[in-house]
């Protein structure tokens, strides 16, 4: 069955060339970058005012939300709240959970206006176009990322 194809990640050497061709081919064919964080920007701004078409960032959003859903009811995944370690940790009530999460996400929302881009627009496009503000953006959400997954590691006692 073909999801049994895609069950598995691509190996390095297939995925990374995809993505390289992914962000050329969209360079070459309408002179933009990659990037997910401008498409959801794009999404609220045309929701507000649907004077136009939507960008095509707006396409590229939806389909990121559109595919994972697709590949959930083709693979027959039965979604779910469970989190496993987050709720062995902080419980599985509602409420804390949206905190929590509520929380989580404006820290990185605000990141990510802070850097004026995501880790795809950065870490991808940005780094591949050779330009120095995403490359100290890659940098810093990748040493963030080391930071907080070692420190929350070692809070929650979870082994490496």
């Amino acid at each position: 069955m073909i999801v049994d194809t895609f069950a598995q990640r691509a190996p390095w050497y297939l995925a990374g060339p995809a993505i390289g061709l992914l962000v050329v081919a969209l360079l070459w064919a309408c002179n933009r970058t990659f990037g997910a964080l401008g498409g959801f920007i794009d999404l609220i701004a045309w929701v507000r005012a649907p004077k136009a078409r939507p960008k095509h960032t707006v396409y590229f959003f939806v389909g990121l939300l559109l595919g994972g859903f697709v590949y959930s009811i083709v693979a027959g995944v039965q979604p779910g709240w469970a989190y496993g370690t987050f709720d062995q940790r902080f419980g599985v009530a509602p409420a804390a959970r949206l905190a929590i999460l509520l929380v989580a996400g404006t820290v990185m929302g605000y990141g990510t206006r802070m850097a004026s881009g995501c880790t795809s627009g950065h870490g991808i496009c940005g780094t591949s176009l050779g330009s120095p503000r995403s490359i100290v953006s890659t940098m810093v959400f990748m040493a963030t990322a080391i930071l907080a997954a070692n420190a929350l590691g070692a809070i929650l006692g979870i082994a490496r």
